[in-house]
Parts: structure tokens; C-alpha cells; sequence
């Protein structure tokens, strides 16, 4: 399967990559201490399919995971910004969340999404090497 060309499938080695699911909404990418979201055109994302991430997550990073967050926005989808407040009340904490964005329509939703991740900034980026530098996923 041909993946996109911003994907993060096609900019880091194989080795980088620890497991990648293939979920019906879009793929979920695990490196060392950080989950890649990369979300199917015009699906709405929210607190269902969110969970579905989360139980992965505990299943490859433990429990209490606490790891680097990166949604990298190759399509354009919707965000329920809201549902994240049920993540932070199950008391979870995140390294950072960093969003990638290659359009100009996925930069007007961060700010959105800023209203409601309380736990700290939302990290915004338009370069994905950045990205993956910035969480400590980029090769030497």
C-alpha cells in the first residue's frame, strides 16, 4: 500500500518505526516515546476513535504511558477539540503534542483545539523533519 508522500512512514528508516496499526479512520504510527496520528480525509475525530488510540497505546507503552503526542495532518479531517478534556480526566499527561500541517486549513483548527488542551501548548509545525527533531524521533 502507497502510503502519502508527507507521511512519516516514508520520511523515517524502518527501524525507527516500532508498529504501525491501520485502524478504518486513518493509521497510528509508534517510534520510541511518541504516537504519530495520521487521520483519513474527512473523517471527524473524536473522543471514540481517540479511545481506540489510547488502548493501543497502554497495550505497546504501558498503562501509564507518557510519551510525545504528534498528529501529522496529511488530510484534512475534523476534530472534536472537546473530547480531549476526557483524556486529561482520566488524569493522563502528555510529553507534548505537536501538530503538522500542510495546509492552511489544518493551521485554522489548532487554534480551536488551543481552547481546549489545557495541559499545556500545542506545538505547531509545517515542516515534519522539525517535528520529529522537536520530539527526538529524527535519525542522526
Amino acid at each position: 500500500m502507497a502510503h502519502h508522500p508527507n507521511s512519516v512512514i516514508n520520511f523515517l528508516p524502518g527501524k525507527s518505526i516500532k508498529q504501525i496499526h491501520h485502524l478504518d479512520f486513518g493509521d497510528i504510527i509508534f517510534l520510541d516515546k511518541t504516537i504519530v496520528t495520521e487521520l483519513n480525509e474527512g473523517i471527524t475525530y473524536g473522543w471514540e476513535k481517540g479511545s481506540q488510540v489510547i488502548a493501543l497505546a497502554e497495550d505497546y507503552f504501558g498503562k501509564d504511558f507518557y510519551v510525545n503526542y504528534m498528529s501529522n495532518r496529511i488530510y484534512d479531517y475534523s476534530v472534536l477539540a472537546q473530547d480531549w478534556i476526557k483524556f486529561f480526566e482520566q488524569n493522563r499527561r502528555l510529553r507534548s503534542f505537536c501538530i503538522v500541517t500542510h495546509n492552511e486549513i489544518g493551521t485554522t483548527n489548532i487554534a480551536i483545539e488551543r481552547l481546549f488542551y489545557k495541559d499545556g501548548k500545542i506545538m505547531h509545525f509545517k515542516d515534519l523533519k522539525q517535528a520529529l527533531e522537536y520530539t527526538g524521533n529524527l535519525p542522526a
